[in-house]
């Protein structure tokens, strides 16, 4: 089967888990970790698995074609003498244009020239009416232009990944799915006994959801490349992971009872309208905890955000004691919760959820090693 070069689009600073994601689930013999992303190849049968199974990446772009350019006629002529019958599908596709110390930095420019070559090219080259019949929305290309070498992609996937298809309903300040599914991945990937995932402040939620789906093959969306001329099969659903999950079941807590009436999912997630600040969270064995806390940004809070922070960090820590905690903060706050009583810290990522700059952060009780590995 044929193989093509892809490249793996992922949050910055969640590389290093995408990648033990995909050779987790989706195993390759050669895969190069770089900034924002993971470059590979891949044949079809791939890429069906990858769309389906992947939960930390945003999307997956395929390299159409590459060269050098340093002239608006040369990008005509590139764009109007390339066979495009394999890739198009719709005639009016869509460019995202990105140019870096390129002779050719005018991206309008560079666009018009593009789409003047590509009216010449369906002339040439004409398209089947199934995009019409079939009512296929435009394909998005990629365009990358770097110290004159133009890269162009083709977006396979549409929708961003995080969108599953699976939840509508969200709070205030929700967190993004692809960032949930790793912020669990980490917190639970070398467990080695099965546990109970507890999120206080739960929102509509997203922790929780990605926590026990992780492993789930999720057939509730389409994506682009089914619709492309180089696919002509059918998407297959792929049958449940072997996998065992590290939890068992899920309890969420919240004070936003319209919110928790709203989640509707077929999984083992226990909803209670709780203030966990005030309220022990009482769950019969052993627990770990994971937090998406507001903290005055989106959602407003009482008081300042370092009390109303303090105040949940302490009551978590030594009233309900889960064994492990986690929780993402602003990262300007990184100096007054780097040090947990009773606990070690075993991570801590920077990364930025929503244009703010946050950290992600684990403690484990220090009695707690025989849990794992």
């Amino acid at each position: 089967m044929e193989s093509y070069r892809l490249f793996i689009v992922v949050l910055p600073g969640m590389e290093d888990l995408a990648l033990e994601e995909l050779e987790l689930k989706c195993p390759l013999t050669e895969i190069t970790k770089l900034k924002g992303g993971l470059e590979l190849s891949a044949d079809l049968a791939w890429i069906e698995r990858a769309h389906t199974l992947l939960k930390i990446p945003t999307r997956i772009l395929m390299r159409v074609t590459e060269f050098k350019v340093r002239d608006f006629p040369k990008l005509y002529q590139k764009f109007l003498n390339f066979s495009w019958t394999p890739f198009l599908s719709h005639p009016h596709p869509q460019w995202e244009i990105v140019c870096h110390q390129s002779r050719l930095n005018h991206t309008g420019r560079m666009e018009e020239t593009i789409n003047k070559a590509m009216e010449e090219v369906l002339k040439r080259q004409p398209l089947s009416k199934d995009w019409e019949k079939k009512n296929y929305r435009p394909q998005t290309f990629y365009i990358r232009l770097q110290d004159d070498l133009l890269t162009l992609s083709l977006d396979l996937t549409g929708d961003p990944l995080h969108k599953r298809g699976l939840q509508t309903i969200k709070g205030e300040a929700p967190l993004r799915e692809n960032f949930a599914a790793a912020m669990v991945y980490e917190l639970t990937r070398d467990l080695k006994t099965e546990t109970i995932l507890v999120d206080p402040m739960c929102g509509s939620g997203t922790l929780l959801v990605e926590a026990l789906t992780f492993h789930r093959p999720l057939h509730l969306r389409t994506f682009d490349f089914e619709t492309a001329p180089f696919y002509k099969g059918k998407l297959l659903k792929l049958s449940a992971q072997s996998t065992p999950l590290a939890i068992s079941k899920a309890f969420g807590f919240d004070t936003n009872a319209e919110l928790l009436s709203k989640i509707q999912v077929d999984l083992p997630i226990s909803l209670k309208v709780q203030n966990s600040l005030e309220e022990k969270i009482e769950i019969d064995g052993e627990m770990i905890m994971i937090c998406n806390p507001p903290y005055g940004e989106r959602i407003k809070i009482d008081g300042k955000r370092g009390s109303f922070l303090k105040q949940a960090w302490e009551k978590f820590l030594t009233v309900d004691k889960p064994f492990r905690f986690a929780w993402v903060l602003p990262s300007d706050m990184d100096d007054l919760f780097s040090k947990a009583p009773g606990y070690k810290l075993i991570s801590k990522r920077p990364f930025r959820n929503g244009g703010i700059a946050v950290t992600y952060w684990i403690w484990e009780k220090k009695s707690q090693e025989r849990i794992i590995h």
